[in-house]
């Protein structure tokens, strides 16, 4: 559930050096974990934390330094809150909040009834730097990270008021990754709230990443409801409309809830001529292969004279049918652009100029292909490149196909049919808010 995360069973004085032997028990083949024991008469004072996530110099000085200093001016402690200190100090009230925090990167203190976690993360994350998958040419360049806090506050760094509210939870019995949504009381919608509320409490996830809660919380099966974006620009921009943003721990995108259909198309652009163009090219990279093999296959009356004959005279001599050879390419360009993605970028300009130069030119000389069928594919993925969210670009490649295959045995009219039979389908796809387009 989204609320404060509470637990049980408390600690007394007298079971603290149970709870050390019990962790040290647990933990003696963590190298990495450290109980640091320090005399103070009957009771000792115990220090807990994981090395690799703790910041060892930030323990020295908020716990380790501030204990001698008190013993060396008082020879003992009586209350364990008069010494340590820290920008963040939570006090602790059972003993399985200690393993929330140490494996959090916080170092727990504890003395007779007093428990303690401390902040003391060490700086294993990478910083905020320019965006990758959405860069901006004029707008704020900085994206999000792996750091949650860095996230949160980048967002909080653009939106100023109370009335930003941020609803946490954790998920994971391993992992225990914190997942928080934000919106703005006053504008958000109180039953899409309560809806995505609900839908995420019922997930039952161990691994938490933006790619698995979309597939567990995008329902329909051809088209992305939910954006996933690393701006924190964007997501401000989002939340001020009254829409809900969900950030994951360990993840550097951010998740725009009951996203609508001209938002993956048009995220950030404000200029109407780009806008219109975005939308022709979504139309074009659906449609353009279709529509060649409709016209060349089943509809050549629609084509001038002069321009079916120079078709034909291209195609002379390639051994498949249109459609094969639509379908050749595609495969081919869709192999090319996951090597683009995967292999490092130094290798990627080499893959790039191979399959340009090599596939492309050689599969012409070879007469595979046409070359008209090489300019129709071109068109086709350099408009689809406009678009980086993963599902769109699935829903793209399955209403490519569709079209492809009708366009191939019912000309332009089964093209026509495919178009108002997409429109149909769009205007149903079902939102939190009810409507898609």
């Amino acid at each position: 559930m989204f609320k404060t995360l509470v637990y049980t069973h408390n600690i007394n004085g007298d079971m603290m050096n149970k709870t050390a032997s019990y962790l040290s028990n647990l933990y003696k083949n963590n190298d990495d974990f450290i109980l640091r024991e320090i005399n103070n008469g009957k009771n000792n004072i115990y220090v807990v934390y994981f090395e690799s996530l703790c910041d060892s110099k930030g323990i020295y000085d908020y716990v380790i330094r501030n204990i001698f200093n008190y013993k060396n001016k008082y020879n003992t402690i009586d209350k364990l809150i008069d010494v340590v200190s820290s920008p963040k100090l939570i006090t602790l009230k059972s003993d399985k909040e200690i393993f929330y925090y140490i494996e959090n990167g916080f170092c727990v203190v504890f003395y007779k009834k007093e428990m303690y976690a401390i902040e003391v993360k060490a700086d294993i994350d990478r910083g905020i730097t320019l965006s990758q998958t959405e860069p901006n040419l004029y707008g704020p360049k900085d994206s999000f990270c792996e750091n949650y806090q860095k996230n949160l506050g980048t967002i909080k760094r653009r939106i100023k008021t109370k009335d930003l509210k941020v609803d946490s939870a954790i998920k994971g019995d391993y992992t225990k990754d914190k997942v928080s949504l934000l919106y703005l009381e006053s504008k958000v919608n109180k039953v899409s709230l309560n809806k995505i509320k609900t839908a995420f409490n019922k997930l039952d996830l161990e691994v938490i990443d933006s790619n698995k809660i979309i597939d567990s919380m995008d329902k329909d099966p051809i088209f992305p409801t939910i954006m996933r974006t690393e701006k924190p620009s964007l997501v401000s921009e989002y939340i001020l409309k009254g829409k809900i943003v969900m950030i994951i721990d360990n993840t550097p995108f951010a998740l725009l809830m009951d996203t609508k259909l001209s938002e993956f198309i048009n995220p950030t652009v404000n200029d109407k001529f780009i806008k219109i163009l975005r939308y022709l090219c979504f139309i074009l990279t659906i449609i353009t292969p279709g529509v060649y093999v409709a016209l060349t296959n089943f509809n050549p009356e629609a084509i001038p004279t002069s321009l079916l004959i120079n078709f034909s005279y291209q195609r002379y001599g390639v051994p498949f049918p249109a459609i094969i050879e639509a379908l050749i390419m595609l495969l081919v360009c869709e192999i090319l652009r996951e090597t683009d993605l995967r292999f490092p970028n130094s290798y990627g300009s080499a893959a790039s100029i191979l399959g340009a130069l090599i596939l492309g030119d050689a599969s012409v000389s070879a007469g595979i292909v046409s070359p008209i069928m090489i300019i129709v594919i071109a068109i086709t993925f350099i408009t689809n490149l406009l678009f980086t969210q993963i599902k769109l670009i699935w829903a793209l490649r399955i209403l490519r196909i569709m079209f492809l295959i009708i366009g191939t045995f019912f000309g332009l009219y089964g093209i026509a049919l495919a178009s108002i039979f997409t429109l149909a389908y769009i205007s149903n796809v079902n939102t939190l808010e009810g409507t898609y387009i």
